[in-house]
């Protein structure tokens, strides 16, 4: 028997062994979805209508789109199963079914004037006359087309109006939207300094020491499944009084100025392929923003700065995994920066654990930070059914996790009277997290600090 009949032989016994672990999509069928276009859920998949899938990792394939889906936050549980097999042209059809999740919420406002939780209890003794309170309307999907509505109209300590919305996608493969902003508010009582790396305030009963406005714009462009990339433009225009500009600080917006008006420009790029945003276990997930503020002649402030955070998620079995996040700010223009312009640590998700009464200004920083996490509760809560809302459940999880994180803040115009910047400062300690519906997460964390103080604090949405 010659060579070549031998593997023709053996092409003829061993392909259709081969092949039959390929299956062809040959539809998509979207159950439960009722308010959400097709293509929003269509555009989360790594595989389209006639694709040729390997059987033996579609498990896992679908595990991934699944993510990709609840990563929306438009639905609260997701599933992908066969629906119909030919076992003889192996040609599937796939079921994607769905629990849209309240995508319309009224909800009154009882805010914070201050940082965080913490502060406001700690400090100010929980006072009442420090709180915000309006409404806030968000509509998450508003024509179906994941196409969110914020608006927020608050009085109170600080009376603030903000409009957001993000436009539904456009252009070739849906790629492409544009959001847009506007901002305006007012404080009663403002910081000017910090002093032993904690802010100080200044109060007026006759005028409003801070006043914010800001209107914006991007586009923002999808590449790939994981990627995400965006430009921004903003005007920027904030004023205080002449107390804070000329008495207390001029070094406030600089040169006892009263104000700052200035156009903002911002390039951000997103690599996330996390499994779950609020809570992930596994994935990694990659931001770098370049930032230019001040933009033409006669600049009220003149920077230009690049933030990087690089995250990645090991699971360690089905209910342990560890994490940890680095996270840098450079400035490359090193003129001097306003106070009011000069944060690093301490405002917003930009914080330690263990140091949440403090606050740290710098020009440059870096911060790394560890946890371990065990999941010890993962169910469905179930609920009485309401016809009217089709709430049915409520996922839900729980877990336990130990973290860890130092950081370095670089303060060339400021560290006077401060101690914690040009140094290294570190924290540890245990965390009691819960995550709702896949998207809400509470954390109450016990965290002791390099000066050896140990405290309670709460936190909301955080991923650390």
């Amino acid at each position: 028997m010659t060579r070549g009949c031998i593997i023709i032989i053996c092409l003829f016994i061993f392909t259709p062994l081969a092949f039959s672990r390929q299956i062809i999509v040959d539809s998509i069928l979207y159950q439960g979805n009722k308010k959400t276009k097709n293509y929003i859920i269509r555009r989360e998949l790594d595989f389209k209508v006639a694709d040729t899938l390997d059987s033996e990792g579609l498990a896992e394939r679908f595990k991934s789109n699944r993510s990709r889906i609840l990563n929306t936050g438009l639905f609260k549980a997701a599933s992908l199963n066969i629906g119909r097999w030919d076992t003889e042209t192996h040609h599937v059809t796939i079921i994607i079914s769905l629990q849209e999740a309240w995508y319309i919420f009224p909800v009154p406002i009882f805010d914070l004037a201050d940082r965080n939780f913490n502060v406001w209890w700690n400090e100010f003794n929980g006072s009442l006359s420090r709180v915000n309170y309006g409404m806030k309307f968000i509509h998450s999907n508003l024509t179906g087309q994941q196409d969110a509505l914020k608006v927020t109209a608050q009085v109170g300590y600080s009376p603030k109006f903000n409009v957001e919305y993000a436009w539904p996608f456009f252009g070739k493969n849906r790629a492409w939207r544009f959001k847009t902003e506007i901002y305006y508010s007012r404080n009663k009582e403002s910081y000017y300094n910090t002093v032993e790396d904690k802010l100080v305030f200044h109060k007026s009963e006759t005028d409003y020491p801070l006043k914010r406005f800001r209107l914006g714009t991007s586009l923002d462009h999808r590449t790939t499944l994981q990627l995400f990339q965006s430009v921004r433009l903003e005007y920027i225009s904030n004023q205080t009084n002449r107390t804070i500009s000329e008495e207390l600080n001029p070094d406030f917006f600089l040169a006892g100025n009263k104000s700052q008006n200035f156009l903002s420009l911002r390039y951000n790029f997103i690599y996330d392929d996390r499994d779950l945003k609020y809570f992930p276990s596994n994935g990694r997930y990659a931001d770098i923003q370049i930032v230019k503020d001040g933009i033409g002649k006669n600049l009220a402030i003149n920077t230009l700065a690049t933030t990087i955070q690089l995250e990645q998620y090991f699971p360690l079995n089905a209910r342990h995994n560890a994490g940890f996040m680095l996270k840098a700010k450079g400035s490359i223009i090193r003129d001097k920066v306003p106070y009011y312009n000069s944060r690093a640590l301490g405002f917003g998700e930009n914080y330690l654990k263990g140091y949440e009464y403090y606050v740290i200004d710098g020009l440059d920083f870096l911060f790394l930070k560890f946890r371990q996490r065990y999941i010890f509760l993962d169910r469905d809560v179930q609920f009485r059914p309401n016809k009217r809302l089709g709430i049915k459940s409520m996922p839900l999880q729980a877990s336990i996790a130990a973290h860890a994180s130092t950081a370095y803040v670089n303060n060339v115009f400021y560290s006077t009277q401060n101690t914690l910047s040009n140094r290294w400062i570190y924290s540890s300690g245990l965390s009691l997290e819960t995550l709702l519906s896949n998207t809400s997460l509470i954390q109450i964390d016990c965290s002791i600090n390099h000066l050896k103080q140990i405290g309670f604090y709460l936190h909301f949405r955080e991923q650390f």
